[in-house]
């Protein structure tokens, strides 16, 4: 195999190829490492035999990119890239962002809004009749009616509009590879409706499987927020690992079909990471001083995928799934020495981890295929679910052990509420010894109870609890190490009221966050559903939505010694009585 998949008609010509077997088009520069999806995707597909080529970031405004290879044999396969494009492109505020980490040097604007859509129909233009799968999170997260932010209106399936035969969600490799084994066998594509792991579009109501479950129309879920609640209702409960039925929701004359997933085991995750990642950026990226993006994974593994957590506002546990699936301690160690081999290596492996770190190794009692929660977290830990710590420390001694390594930190972050439940007890001491770079991050996310209740957070008595531990530890560690805790304004559920007693306990606390997190909707995310609604589509209550100038003042509380906030704030904190808040206190606590 060559060191990277060819992106360019020179490299397809130094392989001897006349064709491509399949067209990779991608929003992102191209990574070839194994954080990237779409490196993933193009090197399962090679290592499977067939001819892929990557059409990275091109100029949507013509043919000419997407012609460039010729006509794929078999079908494209396009994502918007690691973020949704419209997230990738505007801020809480609406406000475009001024730089996109995962373009050559930084620069904004390479990809289009809605890139997947757009992509798509210049494919479908270029090729007529050619088979085209979405993947990536904005087909995965748009799959079908969903609420969307930046247009504030319901749209429907990204398939409709895409004019796709296919998507393939969430982490999509088998799903991907048994679609094109079967192009490959000859196999029409309107015949291909039983691949676990995909959406499809139908007419005929006879090919949908007998045990689906038919949602409210796209029109009624329109037209109606109630409906479109419960519609979510619906398919938010059969989210659940190994438990999902098949989902159906028309639209005009037919059906947008949703297939459950396959949960991958430890043997695929293994082959999948063993595959021959360059581990860097594509060479053609030099002048531009490469991009930015792999910088912050670089020398980092992921060593489990899945989340337990549901939080409400995170795409996560739709998009990977809820079932943890880590990787064998063989497999990371030996991409801990692929990484060693790297030339810019100078020691320090910066992350083994996953959404969450402490969440490798976690498994089920009843096993994943019977679990019918749709947070293992919320509203308290569930009884059979194994924490397991001590794999996870073993893991990170072990990458510490290997030659020419310094250090193995975690920097991805913890779920403190597991630490605590957590029956090996040296975790939070031998982390904070060995395996923490002077910040440890964590999402308490709020201090109000009934906020944390809507996002289905831990309650804040297990962050008070948790922050005694950490004081704790870092005094045995004899280091200065420091909490990151990451908190939210704008969240469904959250008054101004609770904001004002988030910025109090933040002040006590001599903490002034420099990064905070103003509530965006995701697509499909349960806070979406609130959002658009103005309903807790799982309980069925109104709940309070705060939104322009009520949503400007509780992000500014979250920072309100910025001078940048001060106009938005001292009106309201002087009705409040409370203007000391805009004075910063000498602090003795890191800024976050």
């Amino acid at each position: 195999m060559n060191s990277f998949l060819p992106i360019s008609a020179k490299e397809i010509e130094s392989r001897g190829w006349k064709e491509i077997d399949i067209l990779l088009v991608s929003g992102d520069a191209y990574i070839d490492h194994p954080s990237s999806g779409t490196a993933i995707i193009g090197r399962i597909l090679e290592s499977a035999g067939y001819k892929v080529a990557l059409l990275c970031q091109p100029n949507w405004r013509s043919l000419e990119d997407f012609l460039l290879f010729g006509r794929p044999r078999l079908c494209a396969g396009i994502t918007a890239g690691a973020l949704d494009s419209m997230l990738a492109h505007y801020t809480a505020a609406l406000k475009p962002r001024r730089s996109d980490s995962f373009s050559p040097g930084g620069i904004s604007g390479l990809r289009p809004n809605r890139a997947s859509i757009v992509y798509a129909n210049r494919v479908r233009e270029a090729f007529p009749g050619l088979p085209i799968i979405l993947g990536g999170i904005e087909a995965s997260m748009r799959r079908l009616s969903h609420y969307d932010y930046w247009s504030n209106s319901v749209r429907r399936s990204i398939l409709l509009d895409s004019r796709a035969n296919w998507i393939a969600y969430g982490m999509a490799e088998s799903a991907m590879v048994t679609l094109c084994k079967r192009l490959s066998q000859g196999e029409s594509p309107d015949r291909i409706h039983d691949v676990p792991g995909t959406v499809w579009v139908t007419g005929n109501k006879d090919l949908i499987p007998k045990e689906t479950v038919i949602l409210p129309s796209e029109e009624e879920v329109m037209a109606d927020k109630k409906i479109f609640a419960e519609s979510f209702r619906i398919w938010y409960m059969e989210t659940c690992a190994g438990k999902a039925r098949p989902i159906a929701q028309p639209s005009s004359n037919r059906f947008v079909v949703q297939i459950p997933p396959e949960i991958e085991d430890k043997e695929t995750l293994d082959k999948i990471y063993n595959l021959p990642f360059t581990g860097t950026w594509h060479p053609s990226y030099k002048k531009e001083g490469g991009v930015p993006a792999l910088k912050t994974f670089e020398h980092s593994i992921t060593s489990h995928r899945g989340c337990v957590g549901g939080c409400a506002f995170c795409s996560l546990s739709a998009h990977q799934g809820r079932a943890i699936r880590s990787r064998s301690k063989e497999s990371i160690l030996a991409e801990v020495k692929k990484i060693i081999a790297s030339p810019n290596f100078r020691g320090t492996i910066t992350d083994i981890g996953g959404p969450t770190a402490n969440m490798y190794g976690v498994t089920c009692k009843k096993g994943w295929e019977k679990c019918s929660r749709t947070s293992c977290l919320s509203p308290k830990i569930c009884e059979n679910l194994i924490l397991n710590g001590k794999d996870h420390l073993n893991l990170l001694e072990s990458a510490l052990q290997q030659e020419k390594v310094k250090h193995v930190f975690v920097s991805t972050g913890i779920r403190h509420d597991i630490v605590l439940s957590d029956p090996c007890k040296e975790y939070l001491p031998k982390l904070c010894s060995r395996h923490i770079s002077g910040q440890m991050k964590i999402a308490p996310e709020h201090i109000s109870n009934k906020v944390l209740s809507s996002m289905r957070k831990s309650n804040h008595a297990t962050f008070i609890s948790f922050l005694s531990q950490f004081e704790r530890a870092k005094k045995e560690a004899r280091k200065e190490l420091y909490l990151l805790p990451y908190f939210m304004s704008g969240h469904p559920g959250c008054t101004i009221d609770d904001m004002l007693t988030l910025a109090e306990f933040l002040h006590r606390w001599n903490y002034f966050p420099e990064q905070v997190q103003d509530f965006i909707p995701l697509p499909m995310t349960l806070s979406s559903a609130m959002y658009w609604t103005e309903i807790d589509p799982l309980t069925k209550r109104a709940i309070h939505i705060p939104k322009e100038s009520e949503k400007r003042i509780q992000r500014a509380l979250l920072q309100p010694t910025d001078p940048k906030n001060r106009a938005c704030l001292q009106p309201f904190l002087k009705k409040r009585g409370k203007t000391w808040l805009l004075t910063r206190k000498k602090s003795f606590y890191r800024k976050g």
